[in-house]
């Protein structure tokens, strides 16, 4: 069992964050590439299958856009500044994990889109790497969970998400997208933590992280 150290905490430039945010912001500045590029379910059993990856960078509207933009820009800043390793396998990873279980849970779901899969797979991750750290960090990132788990009940419940509930988000929420994120998050952290003969800190140093 190895502890996840941060490699270089505060030297580094979030460069996959700005490459995921980015492409968000790409894809709605030209929104006629959507079409192409969201996740439809006839479209990708009729073997378009870079959908279930792109599709997580296609967007609903400005707040939905926003919404997804915001967590996932802080976890994955935070994340990248403090080094910690295999996010870049989180980001090449989890989209087509997402979408699998899309495929898989949510028939009925014909088409999809939005980051915040992607943005629940990095809040867990970077929650889970910071239960190790000394307080309040830890502190923060336990309650981060609890809250993470919370959400995900409530929607789950309730079949609509938080924001939708509290400022009228016009989507409809796939708590399933959640879920497979967070497990996702969660994957990657043990492969991390637990990669047999790694050395403290530098798990995964080989993967773009």
């Amino acid at each position: 069992m190895e502890e996840l150290k941060p490699s270089a905490p505060g030297r580094r430039i979030p460069v996959l964050t700005l490459l995921l945010i980015g492409g968000a912001l790409a894809v709605a500045a030209v929104p006629g590439c959507a079409p192409w590029l969201v996740y439809d379910r006839p479209a990708i059993l009729s073997g378009q299958v870079w959908r279930m990856f792109t599709g997580h960078w296609v967007h609903f509207s400005l707040r939905h856009l926003v919404y997804d933009m915001a967590p996932l820009g802080v976890a994955g800043w935070i994340i990248e500044r403090r080094g910690l390793p295999g996010f870049g396998w989180l980001c090449a990873l989890a989209p087509w994990a997402i979408s699998a279980a899309l495929l898989v849970f949510e028939p009925q779901m014909k088409i999809c889109g939005g980051l915040s899969g992607l943005a629940t797979a990095a809040l867990v991750y970077l929650a889970l790497c910071g239960l190790s750290d000394p307080p309040p960090w830890r502190w923060v990132c336990g309650a981060a969970l609890l809250a993470l788990a919370g959400k995900t009940a409530f929607e789950l419940a309730a079949g609509r998400t938080v924001l939708d509930t509290l400022a009228g988000l016009p989507v409809v929420v796939s708590a399933t997208s959640h879920v497979a994120g967070a497990a996702s998050g969660l994957a990657v952290y043990a492969a991390a933590k637990w990669r047999p003969g790694a050395t403290p800190g530098r798990a995964f140093h080989f993967m773009l992280d």
